[in-house]
């Protein structure tokens, strides 16, 4: 079976395709199945000219695509010596750090893209301006060796290069003081991060502790 090969599809035989691995950039077609959000591995089916491409991705994705509506993908192919897993993106810049991911030792596709399942673009790269494993590891659950792992390894990159972008609803910075006592009153992390978006983060840390109780116990 030749290394720089693809299954297709089939009729009666297989179907190999010598294709250059590195040149699929993006897929471009509907989205005819979306997986559970709650199973280990998210994923959905893109169907392109008839052939459907299954393609990871993070949960919050799975909820922006849109069924049998034309959608555009921007995909990584991990190659492996038993497999051949797309993982895909809704925009290029989250594609971008993603494959930045995988330049620190010791992560791979999969726990590159459980990273990006705990927490957001911005808030790692904020991490890893400020030098602070610690954070990186609150926002995103990883341990601290990977955490300091991904800081060493990224600091250059991120300086000079923004590949992110913040989402609606999404803060502009994490206080970790507030951050973290928000979840030591036993609130989820998301939950935490939500109402974040929603405070006054120019005032001073207690009033927006105080600000960010008041908005939670209203939506209990």
């Amino acid at each position: 079976m030749p290394s720089q090969a693809s299954l297709f599809g089939f009729t009666k035989k297989p179907i190999w395709v010598k294709i250059n691995l590195s040149m699929i950039a993006s897929l471009s077609g509907k989205v005819t199945y979306k997986s559970p959000e709650l199973k280990k591995d998210s994923y959905f089916v893109i169907t392109c000219s008839g052939i459907g491409f299954k393609v990871y991705t993070v949960a919050s994705n799975l909820r922006r695509l849109k069924e049998d509506e034309d959608n555009i993908v921007y995909t990584y192919l991990a190659v492996s010596e038993n497999s051949m897993d797309l993982y895909g993106f809704l925009n290029p810049a989250d594609k971008t750090f993603f494959t930045l991911l995988l330049d620190v030792p010791g992560i791979g596709p999969k726990s590159a893209l459980g990273i990006l399942e705990k927490t957001s673009m911005s808030e790692v790269q904020q991490a890893i301006m400020e030098n602070n494993p610690e954070l990186l590891t609150k926002v995103s659950g990883i341990g601290l060796k990977t955490a300091e792992k991904i800081v060493v390894a990224l600091k250059d990159k991120v300086e000079s290069l923004t590949v992110y972008h913040r989402q609606p609803g999404e803060p502009d910075r994490i206080d970790s003081d507030v951050f973290d006592a928000l979840v030591g009153f036993g609130y989820p992390a998301a939950l935490a991060k939500k109402v974040m978006s929603q405070i006054d983060q120019s005032k001073d840390t207690q009033s927006q502790i105080k600000e960010a109780l008041k908005m939670l116990s209203k939506q209990l």
